[in-house]
């Protein structure tokens, strides 16, 4: 009575990876479809930086009538052609340049108006009018 195995008895100890490889070829090939319909660009529009604040102090010129109505420009006497160019040399310079003036008790006023409307026609924007 001798047992003798036979190979149809035995079993084999090996895994059958051919439904594993076929699983991973299918998904290898959809990745490679899907990827390029995943990887289009985005429109997005994205926050621009906003340019320095510029903190430099813009120029700031005095000017006084007399009540002779002559013209002083930060303390220097000034004929009106004179002052005018200068008025104009500080716009170009500094485009905020402000103007402070102030007149005399005794000033004329058609001087003062004067003034105002020239330094407004010359480009400076920032004028304030004060008691000396």
């Amino acid at each position: 009575m001798a047992f003798s195995a036979s190979a149809r008895d035995s079993m084999v100890a090996e895994m059958n990876i051919t439904p594993l490889v076929d699983v991973m070829l299918v998904l290898l090939v959809i990745f490679m479809v899907s990827a390029p319909l995943v990887s289009q660009p985005i429109q997005a529009s994205l926050p621009q930086s906003t340019p320095p604040i510029d903190t430099t102090r813009p120029q700031n010129l005095r000017l006084t009538v007399g009540d002779d109505g002559s013209y002083r420009l930060d303390d220097r006497m000034l004929t009106t052609t004179e002052l005018w160019q200068r008025l104009d040399d500080a716009v170009l310079s500094d485009p905020r340049t402000t103007l402070q003036v102030s007149a005399t008790s005794n000033a004329d006023y058609q001087r003062v108006v004067t003034a105002l409307a020239e330094a407004r026609q010359r480009g400076i924007a920032d004028i304030a009018v004060q008691q000396p």
